[in-house]
């Protein structure tokens, strides 16, 4: 997956991107709840910020650990399921962040389970609701539509060197429409070893995003333009509302009745 990431993303434009978003929450209390083997956000803790690092599958914690130490960081991830992220952080952070197209890989990620529920997706959305304080941001991406114009129906990246391995690497995104999944398979050329991989995610748009983040309780949902980062990503930002604190205060409804 490492390989992956460094060969698919440009880690210059992620970088500078997450940079500028990190800045507009000075000194507050910042989560990343999928940060997985700690790309670019390890890079962004060593140049100071601070941010809480959590992800739900141990494996990916593992390969973060080793990466950190490395880098020499002392930094703990927290191996957190995000259903459970407002039970463990009720109205702590003011900027959560799911990214890396993680959302629409709930439950299904570790056992590429292809018959999971996609409405897991609203309780997650919840749960990341409750751990944010009131007008606090959640910052999320999604599949961007795919691009059918693609020779062959292939994604291929350009071929790069990565810690010197030269990799290469193409990629198949297939919409099964009647199952409501979506399969990612991976072919990549390490040298000359081929390593292949396939998952499988809930089918997840824009309109269904901004419904589940509604029916969340968020607010102010907006893409952020420009920002896709990668060519199949599209990012969006919503609000946590602060409570009306009038409204207790406002009198109760009026009978409709005339009392004459």
């Amino acid at each position: 997956m490492e390989f992956y990431l460094e060969a698919c993303s440009d880690r210059k434009q992620v970088t500078e991107h997450l940079e500028e978003l990190l800045l507009n929450f000075p000194e507050k209390s910042v989560m990343d709840c999928s940060v997985g083997t700690g790309f670019i956000m390890l890079d962004l803790i060593r140049d100071g910020h601070s941010i809480i690092c959590a992800d739900g599958s141990a494996a990916m914690l593992e390969r973060f650990e080793i990466n950190a130490a490395e880098l020499g960081l002392d930094t703990k991830p927290i191996h957190l399921d995000w259903a459970d992220l407002a039970g463990t952080f009720p109205d702590v952070f003011d900027l959560l962040i799911c990214r890396g197209n993680s959302l629409v890989y709930a439950n299904v990620w570790d056992n590429d389970n292809p018959v999971a529920d996609a409405a897991a997706i609203v309780g997650h959305l919840k749960s990341m609701y409750g751990a944010l304080k009131p007008g606090g941001f959640l910052y999320v991406d999604i599949p961007a539509h795919s691009d059918q114009s693609r020779p062959d129906g292939r994604i291929y990246h350009t071929p790069c060197e990565v810690r010197g391995w030269k990799v290469s690497v193409s990629e198949t995104i297939t919409l099964l429409a009647d199952a409501g999944l979506r399969r990612w398979e991976v072919r990549m050329e390490l040298d000359d070893e081929v390593f292949e991989f396939t998952r499988h995610s809930h089918v997840f748009d824009e309109t269904r995003l901004r419904q589940a983040l509604d029916h969340a309780g968020f607010t102010e949902v907006m893409p952020l333009e420009g920002n896709t980062l990668r060519d199949h990503y599209q990012v969006f930002t919503a609000r946590k509302p602060f409570p009306n604190v009038m409204q207790r205060f406002a009198p109760a409804a009026q009978d409709s009745a005339d009392p004459r």
